[in-house]
């Protein structure tokens, strides 16, 4: 009987084109599981979690989430995005909080009711403790019965879900969106909410608050779907407290849309930098573009061609930037070598027979 010594020694060529196979398969199916965090690392993104603030604009199509990590260490997420970007915005969660070895949201903030910025608050409530929830001052159909206010009411089966989801979290305190002013660790974050009760019948997008995170010198504003009305009382609320305000990046309104970044907005907050969440070919505006251009913004980020952006402020106020709009094809890279030693070892086997019986 054979020993599995001399069966090998025999059939080497056979073991080694099969162990070839096996071992492509394994890379192959890890290149697949870890291809994210390999895009992540190739654009360098690792890099910021030795910051002391970082802010995060998610890339989640036609909708907006933005993840903020604090010089303290907490958690600060934006809207969730929509549904239908669900798992490209969990998946970037999970990672950004794995790089930073945190496991809890410690602040959601809901801008406002609309789909594309709390479609994937159920998911995310579900994955993640989430400790303190701000949201719009919007009522769903589903709480009418223990709402008394005479705030707005809105019917939509996804808002449903999501306050629903919201009031059934645990150890969760949650509060309508006001004037606030929060401090953590030398960081300020600042909540201008809307001060009317409706904004019309169809709009909801006013009800966004702005919002703002400071740290050494840099502002970053971040606006939802504010729209031009919302705009105009901002700016005569910071009048009339005798406010001004230098923003270096801007979370630009609505995807970009025109009814926002009006031009006396832009020349009030007089933004270094802007960022546009968009995904689809009319957002953003071309007119809201050209309002850049002419403000003198030029710096502008959009994460339909850049991917997500991450931005970081060091403790001395510098600021770096990463985009994800560099792609690494490794499966495509590994399938060319797998090809090419594969091709060496077959003209190898040749070989070794040609000598063998030479």
């Amino acid at each position: 009987m054979k020993t599995i010594k001399q069966y090998f020694l025999k059939n080497s060529a056979k073991v080694a084109n099969f162990c070839f196979v096996v071992l492509f398969a394994v890379i192959f199916i890890l290149l697949v599981i870890y291809d994210y965090k390999i895009q992540y690392l190739y654009n360098g993104f690792h890099k910021l979690k030795s910051a002391d603030l970082q802010v995060y604009f998610l890339d989640v199509g036609q909708a907006s989430a933005t993840l903020v990590i604090l010089p303290s260490g907490k958690t600060l997420l934006v809207d969730t995005g929509s549904g239908e970007s669900e798992k490209d915005f969990l998946k970037s969660v999970d990672r950004i909080l794995s790089e930073n070895k945190l496991k809890e949201i410690d602040i959601l903030i809901l801008t406002h009711s609309d789909e594309d910025h709390v479609g994937g608050a159920v998911s995310l409530l579900k994955k993640y403790q989430v400790n303190n929830i701000y949201r719009p001052k919007i009522i769903s159909m589903s709480e009418l019965d223990i709402q008394t206010s005479d705030m707005k009411v809105i019917d939509s089966w996804i808002y449903d879900d999501v306050i629903t989801a919201v009031y059934s979290e645990p150890n969760c305190t949650v509060e309508f969106v006001e004037d606030k002013l929060i401090a953590e660790k030398d960081c300020e974050i600042e909540f201008f909410a809307c001060k009317q009760k409706d904004y019309g019948k169809t709009d909801t997008n006013s009800f966004s608050p702005f919002i703002t995170i400071t740290y050494n010198s840099k502002t970053f504003m971040l606006t939802g779907d504010v729209s031009q009305k919302r705009e105009k009382e901002f700016i005569s609320a910071m009048i009339d407290k005798n406010r001004t305000l230098k923003v270096d990046f801007l979370l630009v309104a609505h995807h970009g849309a025109r009814s926002s970044s009006t031009a006396e907005f832009l020349n009030f907050v007089k933004p270094t930098y802007a960022i546009i969440s968009a995904g689809d070919e009319s957002h953003p505006s071309q007119d809201v573009l050209d309002r850049f251009i002419e403000c003198h913004v030029e710096n502008i980020y959009c994460t339909k061609t850049d991917g997500m952006i991450g931005i970081a402020v060091l403790d001395y106020g510098a600021t770096k930037i990463v985009t994800m709009n560099k792609f690494l094809d490794l499966p495509l890279y590994i399938c060319l070598v797998f090809v090419a030693a594969g091709v060496w070892l077959s003209y190898f086997n040749k070989a070794r027979k040609v000598i063998k019986f030479s």
